[in-house]
């Protein structure tokens, strides 16, 4: 493979908004093709972006022999057929959260990259976040000792706004929208980042706002994916999680993120860290470097600070053949938990995980 990482993008709503801008700012990488479904919308974003190929079917671009790796950025529907073509024709691949519609499909992926020898790849940038980074450091060197509770709070009113959402699937169940794939997979995948793996989950998802307009489309729309959940986690370490977020409520509060363990506390609010040890009484302030993008990028997006040090991280490894994580393993265990919170949210019981 060239020493340049030769990307094709499929998908053209957050794959032009963050994905294409990020990359190309990023060296060592070139966009070399885009597809949507709609051939003008490719040619449209091709243009703009001066991008050499576009087209309006996946498996054309899959195919063409100068792109090294595809970037999946569909709705989730497509995250396993789009991956599975092209690892088949022998290209890595780097998949959107959620992973996939179910555990089921994220192992088929998993098992076909494996088997094929490519590199597999999940979009969970939150990891690079240096905040996140430096709570990872805490825990591993033991500064919570034995974990006993993580609590999570997330409430934002970013699906307040009823007019301008292009998205329509975010808010149904069956294109695999909802809060809990949207937002929720980026934080189970960083508490698992944290603390290890969960062991099993009770859950409450709900729908606050049943009725939605959507942009361009005339009529409101039924809702039929969560816009608010309640989780209850154990982690294979004994631990207890609690994980509440809403997307519908006016007034913010958090992101906020709480350990406790048998020999300190760790809280993040945002970007900001403060922790205790055993014996202090108080928090104090845990200094944090600061947050900005690995590239030079006029900072449009929130996204683009922790996707470009993603990007920089795959854009030096992936032409050497090296195997990142977060990748499709990550992918797969953060499916299972979202699987289960379904499972146990229709049923009202405790789901186990493997």
């Amino acid at each position: 493979m060239s020493k340049e990482l030769r990307i094709g993008i499929v998908g053209t709503g957050f794959g032009a908004r963050v994905h294409i801008p990020v990359m190309q700012a990023t060296p060592g990488v070139r966009v070399v093709a885009v597809a949507s479904a709609r051939k003008s919308r490719a040619a449209h974003i091709a243009a703009k972006f001066n991008i050499p190929e576009a087209f309006d079917d996946y498996r054309m671009l899959v195919q063409l022999p100068e792109v090294d790796l595809v970037s999946v950025v569909t709705p989730p529907p497509l995250h396993c057929p789009v991956s599975l073509e092209a690892i088949e024709a022998g290209k890595h691949v780097l998949c959107e959260k959620p992973m996939a519609m179910n555990a089921g499909e994220s192992r088929a992926m998993l098992e076909k990259a494996r088997e094929k020898g490519v590199i597999h790849l999940m979009n969970f940038e939150f990891r690079t976040n240096p905040a996140h980074k430096k709570v990872k450091e805490l825990v591993d060197g033991g500064y919570l000792g034995r974990l006993h509770q993580v609590h999570v709070t997330i409430i934002t009113g970013v699906w307040t706004d009823f007019g301008h959402f292009h998205r329509n699937w975010w808010f149904r169940k069956d294109s695999g929208g909802g809060w809990l794939g949207a937002l929720g997979s980026h934080f189970i995948d960083l508490l698992r980042f944290f603390f290890g793996d969960v062991s099993g989950v009770s859950a409450q998802l709900n729908t606050l706002t049943e009725k939605r307009k959507v942009a361009d489309l005339e009529d409101q729309q039924n809702v039929s994916a969560d816009d608010t959940f309640n989780l209850l986690l154990k982690f294979k370490n004994g631990a207890v999680g609690v994980f509440s977020s809403s997307a519908v409520i006016p007034a913010p509060g958090g992101p906020r993120i709480v350990a406790y363990g048998s020999g300190g506390t760790l809280v993040l609010e945002g970007d900001r860290l403060y922790g205790a040890t055993k014996g202090e009484t108080e928090l104090v302030p845990i200094p944090v470097p600061e947050s900005k993008p690995a590239v030079n990028l006029d900072l449009l997006d929130p996204h683009y600070i922790p996707f470009s040090h993603w990007i920089k991280l795959i854009a030096e490894s992936v032409p050497q053949g090296v195997q990142l994580s977060p990748n499709f393993e990550d992918g797969l265990r953060c499916q299972q938990v979202m699987d289960g919170a379904r499972e146990s949210a229709a049923t009202g019981k405790w789901v186990n995980i493997a």
